[in-house]
Formats: C-alpha cells, sequence, structure tokens
C-alpha cells in the first residue's frame, strides 16, 4: 500500500521471534525482568504472530481526526473486541524523538492476566509498555536506546499510546469505520516464514479509508465574537446512556470540524 510500510515486512518481523523462541521462554525471561523492553518487544511480536498477523491500516485523515479531539480514554471500559493484532501507520506522520517515521504499532490485549503489551520501532529503536489495566498506576515506559533522554522517551511513549487507544476506540464506537472481513484478500506472506512454512494471511483492513475530516461554512453575522478565519474545532468523547431505564452506557465521538471563515 502507498505512503505505508510493508505488511509483509511487518509479518517478517513478527516471523523472526516467532520462529525463534517459545512462548514460555518469553515468560520466564518477562517474569525474570519485566522492565526489559526487548522481552515486552519479543513477547508482543509472539503473541501477533500466534493470532497470525491480523492488521489494519489507518488512514491518515482519521488519525489526524482522533489527535485533534480531547479524549480521556479509560482503559479499563474498553470492549478489547480485537485483543491482538497491529496499525499501519502512514510514512511520516509520526515520528520518533530521533525523527523517524513509527510506521507500526503492535498489540496484545491478556484478558486473564489484565495486562496491554505494545510495542512500536522507528527502525533503530524499540518504544513500548507493559500496562497493567486493571491499575492505571501499574505502567512501565521503557526504551532500548539509552542515549535518548529517560523524560523524553517517556511524554513519547505517552503520546503513542494515546494514539493506539484512540485507534482501538474508534473501532469499538464507530465499527462502520472499519472494512468489513469480506473485503480482505488472501495473500501468501513468505518474508521470515520461509518457503516451507510459507503462510497464507489477509491483508489488512482499513480503519477509516473514506473517512474526511467535517467542514462547515460560517457566515458574518451567525456567531457573535467567533473568528471568521479557518479552524479547527476539537472533537471530544462522551458517555451516553442509553437502552431501558438508560441504565447502560456506550462511548459516542463527537467529531472535529473544520470551521471555514465565511464571506
Amino acid at each position: 500500500m502507498e505512503g505505508y510500510e510493508s505488511y509483509e515486512k511487518m509479518c517478517g518481523y513478527v516471523a523472526e521471534i516467532f520462529f525463534s523462541v517459545t512462548e514460555q521462554k518469553l515468560r520466564q525471561q518477562l517474569t525474570a525482568n519485566s522492565t526489559e523492553s526487548i522481552n515486552i518487544t519479543a513477547y508482543t511480536l509472539y503473541k501477533v504472530g500466534e493470532a497470525k498477523c491480523p492488521a489494519y491500516w489507518a488512514s491518515n485523515e482519521l488519525l489526524t481526526a482522533l489527535m485533534q479531539s480531547e479524549i480521556s480514554v479509560e482503559i479499563d471500559n474498553l470492549n478489547w473486541a480485537v485483543k491482538t493484532g497491529f496499525f499501519m501507520l502512514p510514512k511520516g506522520v509520526i515520528l520518533s524523538p530521533e525523527k523517524r517515521s513509527i510506521d507500526t504499532i503492535f498489540w496484545h490485549y491478556d484478558p486473564s492476566e489484565k495486562f496491554l503489551y505494545w510495542t512500536a520501532s522507528d527502525g533503530s529503536s524499540f518504544f513500548c509498555r507493559r500496562f497493567l489495566v486493571a491499575d492505571n498506576s501499574g505502567k512501565f515506559t521503557y526504551a532500548d536506546v539509552q542515549d535518548i533522554d529517560a523524560q523524553l522517551v517517556k511524554d513519547f511513549n505517552e503520546y503513542l499510546q494515546s494514539i493506539f487507544l484512540r485507534l482501538i476506540l474508534v473501532m469499538e464506537c464507530r465499527p462502520e469505520l472499519v472494512d468489513s472481513e469480506e473485503q480482505q484478500q488472501k495473500i501468501t506472506v513468505n518474508k521470515g516464514f520461509g518457503k516451507d512454512s510459507a503462510k497464507d494471511f489477509y491483508e489488512p483492513l482499513w480503519v477509516g479509508r473514506t473517512y474526511r475530516i467535517k467542514r462547515e461554512r460560517t457566515y458574518e453575522g451567525e456567531s457573535q465574537g467567533g473568528t471568521k478565519n479557518p479552524h479547527l474545532r476539537k472533537g471530544f468523547v462522551r458517555s451516553q446512556p442509553y437502552g431501558e431505564g438508560r441504565k447502560e452506557r456506550k462511548v459516542i465521538w463527537i467529531e472535529p470540524v473544520m470551521v471555514m471563515g465565511g464571506e
């Protein structure tokens, strides 16, 4: 897909881990040292391989809209319909502290232990977290490169996690933005798996393929004290009651709007 890293290449990264180590060994390494980013990354990639590399292309326009929305994601309230996979991000949009493109975010959510694992790379450094969902204070932030400022890495991990969780959230509250599985094409992935163990996977689904930020034109006299210059009105998320007695709640995303100046 033009503007995105190769899906086959990403599957190759997964395969390097999946065929070189056992899950038991990875769990032993996590138990021995859960603060090592290499352990978090390897375990995440292994679980993605075990799930046969489900992936999603995130559109640039949707990504922009989500980052322009005030979203306080209650991570323990997410349904996690998709527990394992990876988002393929448009090249050059999310840059690491060393100004390299973050093209993919891999994740695995373990509902039995309530741990969320995610990892992303800029081609040189890995940024990842092992996050205890049941306790928002139980989070760990690491990077493999030691010469990056620790606070800078922490802030960047917060930023990456906010992007990832927003994408998960919009998949849940706006499922119509996700292509149906019937639209997927089967492809054979050789890279990293070897000819004798080539896998038939399915190409990534789109999240927000046709999504466009809403635009609204204002005219003189329509607003009091407002500016006529083009500006983006930020979006937000709210919890809306519904159902019998309105006792149940669902998350609603109020999208950002590009307000165009009037004549």
